[in-house]
């Protein structure tokens, strides 16, 4: 597979989206692509226009168009001082920032995403909406996306020295693979396989349960089913890493199994290791109750200050060496 044929950059004139320009500047070098600037503006209303006193609404449309134009060309040659090493196109769009994005991506099925977000939580998230999530909700593209805040802004690094792919045991979550083998090998990168399983407090609380994730579980003391449940994830993510590295001249493959919550032990990881980057798959729900990324992939998001690869995953991937239908419930114990 080929990562990415180019690289769109989506810009509001704000420092905010603007943190989004030193990812587009690693993925570009790395993987050759060209970037495409992007801004929106929005169309002046009807009661604006004046004939009379010569204010005609294309001409003030053409003139707010050339003014963005101006804008990204000033950004694209600063990025070219930055040392891009690839083609920097702009594009003006008089429609909403989202649809200029989703459009975009639509046409460009090869393209990779790169944006900046607040990482908003909650009702404020709620009420002022917010562009990263409805462009993640409507692309196929894979996008990467880099957290930032007024008082928290990290820094990307000049290049990533560890990729984190979380797994949950399903084919779904496994198609993050792929696109973490490719980066790793473009960067000569490490990649850690990270699952999460229930420790033995699950197991007390929920002693009926004699299956996870499609692995048998013998009745035994909490400890030791929450032991043994940990023996097999980690079997099966030492699988995933051997067809990784036949698939991949990786520089490294690392597996880690955690009895933490996932959400919080991807978050926790990411910010051990140094230079990371985290590769995971989305489904991109819709409902309020999955918080628009899917929970674990929008809590990675929203905490971490590592950059997330957010992939879109095939609507109805196989399962996985875990595999076969289980209960909902089952499933978001580990879902990511």
């Amino acid at each position: 597979m080929t990562l990415c044929n180019n690289i769109i950059v989506p810009l509001d004139g704000s420092k905010l989206s603007a943190q989004a320009l030193p990812a587009a500047r690693l993925m570009a070098n790395a993987t050759r692509a060209p970037i495409t600037l992007v801004r929106s503006f929005e169309s002046l209303p009807d009661w604006y226009a004046d004939a009379d006193h010569g204010r005609f609404s294309a001409a003030m449309a053409a003139g707010e168009h050339d003014r963005t134009l101006a804008d990204l060309s000033c950004i694209r040659r600063r990025m070219e001082h930055w040392g891009v090493e690839t083609p920097i196109f702009v594009e003006a769009h008089e429609e909403p920032a989202h649809d200029a994005i989703i459009g975009m991506a639509n046409r460009d099925p090869s393209a990779l995403v790169v944006m900046s977000t607040h990482g908003r939580s909650g009702f404020s998230r709620m009420l002022t909406g917010s562009v990263t999530a409805k462009v993640v909700n409507a692309v196929r593209n894979p996008t990467l996306i880099v957290r930032c805040n007024k008082t928290d802004c990290p820094v990307v690094p000049q290049f990533f020295e560890n990729i984190i792919v979380p797994l949950d045991g399903t084919g779904f979550a496994e198609h993050a693979l792929d696109y973490a083998g490719e980066l790793a090998t473009t960067f000569g990168t490490r990649i850690t396989l990270f699952r999460s399983t229930p420790g033995a407090d699950y197991f007390r609380t929920h002693s009926d349960w004699g299956h996870f994730g499609g692995t048998a579980i013998a009745f035994n003391e909490p400890e030791d089913m929450a032991r043994d449940l940990a023996h097999a994830s980690e079997d099966y993510l030492w699988q995933k890493a051997d067809s990784l590295r036949a698939r991949f001249p990786l520089f490294d493959v690392d597996v880690m199994n955690s009895r933490e919550n996932p959400q919080s032990a991807i978050v926790n990881l990411a910010s051990r290791l140094d230079n990371g980057l985290v590769v995971m798959a989305t489904r991109g729900r819709r409902s309020v109750g999955r918080a628009l990324f899917g929970s674990v992939g929008d809590f990675v998001v929203r905490h971490s200050t590592t950059p997330t690869l957010l992939v879109r995953g095939p609507l109805h991937a196989a399962e996985g060496a875990f595999g076969g239908h289980q209960h909902d419930r089952h499933r978001e114990l580990a879902a990511v």
